[in-house]
């Protein structure tokens, strides 16, 4: 199955090739020169023989001939169109669907198959004993009160404060809201 396209197409009347002089070769192809192929891949319309009176007069003929031609090709592609549709598989001018032949009885219902025996199930493992808890610790017994500590030196009871002075580099001792200033030396 093929498609066909919206493009009236020819085949190739020529092709190029590095020869001297037009032959046809092993698959009917005419091979012309590469200059000669050029020259004619050049033309885009036929203004220059209808233009040239000579070229004209000598090719009128020719020239009538190629546009019934194309004519005839532009209408066998029209009608293939209308009456095949561009999809092959698809044409327009298919008939109709035979109608459908009648439904044959139902056969018998096959037997049933036998059902599969069922696999064995493994045992299950046996659960652990739970230990038992322990007995519950005695309480101890309440330790004795400290001894009251001896007083510290007396000498600082008094201070209030005892820094260091860094932009003064000294040591400052409050002592009795009066600050006292020691240096001290390396």
């Amino acid at each position: 199955m093929g498609n066909i396209n919206d493009n009236i197409r020819s085949k190739k009347l020529y092709k190029s090739g590095e020869v001297d002089e037009a032959y046809k070769d092993s698959n009917g192809d005419i091979v012309v020169p590469t200059k000669v192929a050029a020259e004619l891949d050049a033309i885009d319309g036929i203004t220059e023989i209808i233009n040239d009176s000579g070229v004209f007069h000598v090719n009128k003929h020719l020239v009538k001939e190629i546009e019934n031609m194309r004519l005839d090709i532009e209408e066998l592609h029209g009608f293939i169109k209308t009456a095949f549709g561009k999809d092959s598989s698809q044409a327009a001018s298919k008939g109709d669907k035979g109608d459908s032949g009648s439904t044959g009885p139902q056969g018998a219902q096959g037997p049933k198959g036998d059902t599969g025996a069922t696999g064995l199930q493994g045992a299950t493992g046996a659960t652990g004993a739970t230990g038992a808890t322990g007995p519950a610790g005695a309480n101890g017994s309440n330790g004795s009160n400290g001894k009251n500590g001896a007083d510290g030196n007396s000498h600082l009871s008094n201070v209030t404060s005892i820094a260091f002075n860094p932009k003064a580099n000294r040591l400052e001792v409050n002592i009795g809201g009066t600050v006292y200033n020691f240096t001290p030396s390396k």
